[in-house]
């Protein structure tokens, strides 16, 4: 037993790439849980055990009719539900788990080759369905609606105002989604994900470049449009994700930095911190539908090519 036990340990710090890749994610994971549990406390619990059940139900039935699943549709549902604010109404959440856990299910099953992220279009989906009901935010400790820190600034203040210490924006003691608030807890599951080789740094730097240059241009100050645990959840979790990244690799930096120049961009026409959630799931689903025409296109050209040699080689005959 004890034997095993140290196995397993040895493989998690040592050779983290040969672990299931669930294992990974849910480790990952942990810590912006962890962080949204103590920020949050009662709507954070609730909203996890309602990803969990739900996800964990839709996991069980799809492998009970013996469906492929590719990514635990518990987590998928998870990444999902952080998004959503801690005064949120529960319907939001339970909606979303159930959406992103089915979505997942259906993506492994007919479309493999989709590289999207489930939980983040379920919640965009959501979001903008709802006019962003689940945006529901509140700093930790009071139970008062507040705007998070990009709102706030988008809302009173504007241009390169500067008026929260990078510090608690890092720690994540201000208003924000339930599990993503942290960006202390998020690098720390990022830096998990890197080391398990799940993480692209090149679409990471990418996508802070895009970030940096775009406030910069847009005279805004870099420091606090980065410093986000919102943002970088959404990114580490989704875009550099290493299994949903495009095949291609020029492919995976131009979208990273698309969604930096567009999720930072449109921060200050009224779609806030969630800009970049609502980009990420665009882009994503554009780039694979576009997979998807371009492979049907080529084969429907192969197809026809090779009628026109099998009509040459018949009249030669």
């Amino acid at each position: 037993m004890l034997g095993k036990v140290a196995r397993g340990l040895d493989r998690a710090f040592f050779q983290p790439g040969s672990l299931h890749p669930d294992l990974v994610a849910g480790l990952a994971l942990a810590g912006p849980v962890a962080a949204g549990l103590i920020l949050f406390r009662q709507p954070a619990l609730e909203f996890l055990l309602i990803a969990i059940v739900i996800g964990g139900a839709v996991h069980l039935t799809a492998l009970l009719l013996r469906l492929r699943i590719e990514t635990s549709p518990a987590l998928v549902a998870l990444v999902g539900v952080a998004l959503c604010g801690p005064l949120s109404s529960p319907l939001w959440p339970l909606v979303i788990a159930f959406a992103a856990a089915v979505l997942e299910v259906l993506r492994g099953r007919y479309w493999p080759r989709a590289r999207v992220h489930m939980g983040v279009l379920a919640y965009a989906a959501a979001y903008l369905a709802s006019g962003g009901a689940m945006a529901a935010y509140q700093r930790p400790g009071s139970p008062l609606v507040f705007p998070e820190p990009i709102a706030q600034w988008a809302q009173f203040y504007g241009g390169a105002t500067h008026f929260i210490e990078p510090i608690t924006l890092y720690v994540g003691n201000v208003a924000g989604p339930v599990f993503a608030t942290s960006l202390l807890a998020v690098v720390v599951g990022m830096a998990w994900l890197w080391y398990a080789r799940r993480l692209s740094l090149l679409a990471a730097t990418s996508f802070l470049t895009a970030g940096v240059v775009t406030a910069a241009i847009l005279g805004w100050d870099p420091i606090f449009q980065i410093d986000s645990g919102p943002a970088w959840f959404v990114v580490g979790f989704a875009l550099c994700d290493r299994r949903l990244l495009p095949e291609q690799p020029l492919a995976r930096p131009l979208m990273a930095i698309a969604i930096g120049v567009i999720g930072v961009g449109l921060r200050a026409a009224h779609f806030y911190i969630e800009a970049l959630f609502l980009a990420v799931a665009a882009i994503e689903l554009s780039y694979a539908f576009l997979e998807l025409l371009t492979g049907l296109l080529a084969a429907r050209l192969g197809l026809s090519r090779r009628r026109r040699l099998a009509g040459t080689e018949s009249v030669s005959a």
